[in-house]
């Protein structure tokens, strides 16, 4: 919690306490009173405001209110008064803590990092999938880059945290992601790219099913930091939000992807229990093949996710930011959750992908029995498996499980949402762990089979991982 929020949660409590107890001089609570509105308006003043502290606020504001008035009645009524004041206020400190504005590890890469973000329309396609056959596919598009900061010039914009959730219009959905404005990550805004080498390779990222294209800036921002160009790809209808060319918000059509969803889930429910009972990795392998195989919603979703990233890899290289300077012979597919599952299919229909990292991601496409013929890593969180993966790869592969992970610990939330562990929806490893073991992973990775670096290896650095490989990886 900011300072700020600190004191005027204690005056709030203080007033509340102090209007319902007799002994308490009336100088005293219109002290609390203005003490309590100074540091609203100081907060206001200073963008600090956030909706977190709107419960502990209807406590001050009643408080408030009942200031002309001050009578007591029976103690009984009174304590009741402020035990349900003070279950606001500590409603209040929750939300500001499980929601905080905070720190973000910084990248201990040799180069600055820069952003840049533009918006890139494809003539060739539209949205008919989505229910709009007239409208021209319009792809956000994120990227991070080695860049340098000129000494002794204008000191350029750092972002924040998540921008494409809460730039643009205020409506209800950035209402409760603008606090995310007081977080700053470590990326500047629209800076040279950094001439310490003559190009730079590129690693395109594909975020989860309605996430966005900086789910995982903490990931982006260490790979930009150690000299590669990160390209990340919002999928529009597909996306929690996104700011169209037109500068209009885009919100995904849930409708479209639910039934999609709801499909592969209801079957999931099926054969996840036939999965669970298999005797063999073999057995495993080939229930996991046609659990992926029936979901036919969530297939052709892919193979329009599977277009964006071939259609965003054509037009990148030609952006003048760049100068030709992004290798397009040292292409890394990076992918988490239902981005992983395209990245793998885009493997295995364009030869520009020279490796792939998929976090957490299933096997959804039209090829699922062809082969991957690309290093491929898959990490994982703690009781998943890839076996159909790990079985059929004709080039080096690695699967890796985290313990103590659940699926969204593999993205930017396990550190920016703490209220998430508080639910179980992220795991017993500690936040700053896991980005660690994510961060060191992504690179040694991408390090060997874009920049020729020896083969990674992974086995007793982190306790929490167990490394499996198959016999090309293993040579």
């Amino acid at each position: 919690m900011r300072l700020l929020e600190v004191v005027f949660v204690l005056i709030a409590l203080g007033l509340l306490i102090a209007q319902n107890v007799r002994a308490v001089e009336r100088k005293y609570v219109l002290a609390l009173f203005a003490a309590g509105l100074s540091t609203l308006v100081l907060s206001g003043v200073l963008g600090q405001l956030r909706w977190q502290i709107v419960p502990a606020g209807l406590v001050f504001a009643v408080s408030s209110l009942l200031l002309p008035r001050r009578a007591f009645s029976h103690a009984a009524v009174r304590s009741i008064g402020i035990l349900l004041g003070a279950v606001f206020v500590a409603i209040g400190v929750l939300l500001a803590l499980g929601l905080p504005v905070l720190t973000l590890p910084a990248p201990d890469g040799p180069h600055a990092v820069g952003s840049t973000s533009v918006s890139l329309i494809d003539e060739s396609r539209d949205n008919a999938f989505f229910g709009a056959p007239d409208e021209k596919r319009d792809v956000y598009v994120q990227l991070w880059y080695p860049g340098v900061v000129a000494e002794g010039g204008p000191v350029p914009r750092v972002k924040t945290l998540w921008e494409e959730l809460h730039r643009a219009d205020l409506d209800l959905f950035t209402l409760f992601t603008r606090y995310l404005r007081g977080v700053k990550t470590h990326s500047y805004e629209d800076i040279p790219l950094s001439s310490a080498q003559p190009s730079y390779p590129v690693i395109v990222f594909s975020h989860a099913i309605v996430s966005f294209a900086e789910q995982n800036t903490l990931l982006m921002e260490h790979l930009a930091s150690h000299g590669y160009v990160v390209v990340g790809i919002s999928h529009t209808y597909a996306s929690m939000r996104v700011i169209s060319s037109t500068g209009t918000a885009v919100y995904p059509n849930l409708d479209r992807v639910n039934s999609a969803s709801a499909e592969f889930d209801a079957m999931t429910a099926e054969v996840g229990r036939r999965i669970e009972r298999a005797g063999s990795p073999e057995e495993r392998a080939s229930l996991q093949l046609e659990q992926y195989e029936r979901a036919t919603g969530l297939n052709e979703l892919t193979a329009i996710w599977v277009d964006d990233l071939r259609f965003v890899l054509d037009q990148i290289a030609r952006l003048p930011a760049f100068d030709d300077r992004i290798d397009v012979d040292r292409v890394g597919l990076l992918g988490m959750s239902f981005g992983g599952g395209a990245i793998t299919e885009f493997c295995k229909v364009d030869a520009r992908c020279r490796a792939a990292l998929n976090m957490d991601g299933g096997l959804f496409g039209e090829r699922q029995r062809e082969p991957l013929e690309v290093p491929y890593l898959s990490l994982i969180r703690e009781g998943r498996s890839t076996d159909y993966l790990l079985l059929t790869s004709r080039s080096d592969y690695y699967e890796i499980e985290v313990e103590g992970t659940t699926h969204l610990d593999f993205t930017d939330d396990t550190v920016v949402l703490p209220i998430l562990k508080w639910f179980g929806l992220t795991g017993s490893i500690a936040a700053e762990r896991v980005i660690e073991i994510t961060n060191t992973v992504a690179l040694r990775f991408f390090d060997s089979y874009l920049r020729g670096a020896p083969k990674p290896r992974f086995d007793g650095e982190f306790p929490e991982l167990t490394v499996e490989m198959n016999g090309y990886a293993g040579e």
